[in-house]
C-alpha cells in the first residue's frame, strides 16, 4: 500500500475505485464499505484508493477541546487496517475550511476526478460540511452509498465505540470494531511494586493520542518480540499505595525477562473488575490471584 499526501499536482494515471471517509477505528460499519470496494475492484480489475483525513473533521467546525485529538487507532494501526482491507493507495488530505466548503460539483472536479474513479464509494453520512450529500453519478463515475450498519442497539459508530472504551466496556467495543481494541506503549521503570507482590509488571507510557480504557483490571493479550502472550493489566492510580498518577501496568503470564525500552501492543479483551483500595497487601495479592485465574481462563472470541 502506498501512502500519499493530496495536493493539486496529485493525479493518477490509472482508473480506480475511490472510497471516501474518515474511518476512525475502521469498525464493522466501515468494513462494509471496503467489502463493497473489494467486490467492485475485483469485477472491474481495478485498484482501491482511499481519500481520508489525518484528524477528525469536527476540529474544523467545533470549539477545540483536547479530547478531540484522541482517536480509536494510532496512525500506524490505522494504516495497517487500511492495508488489511485491501487498500492500494492511501491518500491524506488536511480537512481545512477551504476543503470543507466546496460544493459537490467543485469537490467532484477538484478532488474526485484526480483519482480517475470508475466507482466512488461512501457511507450514508459522508459529508465535507457543504452539500456533499448531493454527490451523484456522472458520466465519469458511479456513486455507491453504503447504508448504515446496525446491531440490536442501533448504528455501529465510532461514537459508540469511544463511549464503550471510556466506560471500560471493552467486550462491547471489540464487538463493534470486529477486532480487539489495542494500545501500544513504551516500557519504562516504575516503582517495582508488582515484582514485590509476585506479579512483575511492564509499566507503559502511551505516546499515541488514543483513548485509554476506563480505570480497572482487564484481561489482555500482549504482543512483543513476534509473539502474542496472555496477561492482565491494570489502569488506575495505585489506590492501595495512595498513588496520584494514572498508570497502565501489564503483567505477562509466565514471563520474567527485562523488556525496558521495548514497545508493547496491548490487546484489551475484557474487563475483570473495577479498581479497589485494599486494606493490606495480603488482600491485594489474594485478589490478584483471582484476577490471574480469570484472565488465564478467558476464551478469545472467534
Amino acid at each position: 500500500m502506498k501512502i500519499l499526501e493530496f495536493d493539486e499536482n496529485l493525479k493518477f494515471d490509472e482508473d480506480l475505485v475511490l472510497v471516501l471517509g474518515y474511518f476512525d477505528g475502521l469498525h464493522r460499519g466501515h468494513q462494509a464499505l471496503f467489502n463493497e470496494a473489494r467486490k467492485v475492484a475485483t469485477i472491474l480489475n481495478l485498484k482501491i484508493a482511499v481519500l481520508t483525513f489525518p484528524e477528525k473533521p469536527t476540529l474544523t467546525f467545533e470549539k477545540f477541546e483536547p479530547e478531540m485529538l484522541l482517536k480509536l487507532t494510532s496512525d500506524k494501526k490505522r494504516a495497517e487496517l487500511f492495508a488489511e482491507n485491501g487498500v492500494d493507495y492511501l491518500i491524506f488530505q488536511d480537512f481545512t475550511s477551504k476543503f470543507a466548503h466546496q460544493t459537490a460539483s467543485e469537490f467532484s472536479e477538484n478532488v474526485v476526478m484526480k483519482f480517475r474513479p470508475k466507482v466512488v464509494i461512501t457511507g450514508f453520512d459522508y459529508t465535507t460540511g457543504s452539500d456533499m450529500k448531493n454527490l451523484k453519478n456522472t458520466e465519469d463515475y458511479r456513486v455507491i452509498i453504503i447504508p448504515e450498519i446496525t446491531d440490536n442497539q442501533g448504528k455501529i459508530s465510532s461514537t459508540r465505540i469511544r463511549k464503550a472504551v471510556e466506560n471500560g466496556d471493552i467486550a462491547q467495543a471489540n464487538s463493534l470494531l470486529g477486532y480487539p481494541y489495542e494500545t501500544s506503549g513504551l516500557v519504562v521503570h516504575g516503582f517495582a511494586r508488582g515484582r514485590q507482590l509476585g506479579y512483575p509488571t511492564a509499566n507503559l507510557v502511551i505516546k499515541d493520542y488514543v483513548h485509554i480504557p476506563a480505570v480497572g483490571v482487564y484481561t489482555c493479550d500482549v504482543i512483543f518480540d513476534g509473539g502474542r502472550h496472555r496477561g492482565f493489566a491494570s489502569i488506575g492510580y495505585n489506590d492501595t499505595f495512595n498513588g496520584t498518577e494514572k498508570t497502565v501496568e501489564v503483567h505477562i503470564f509466565d514471563f520474567n525477562g527485562e523488556i525496558y525500552g521495548e514497545n508493547l501492543t496491548v490487546l484489551w479483551l475484557d474487563k475483570i473488575r473495577d479498581m479497589v483500595k485494599f486494606d493490606d497487601i495480603d488482600h491485594l495479592i489474594e485478589q490478584m490471584k483471582d484476577d490471574e485465574n480469570i484472565a488465564r481462563n478467558y476464551k478469545t472470541k472467534k
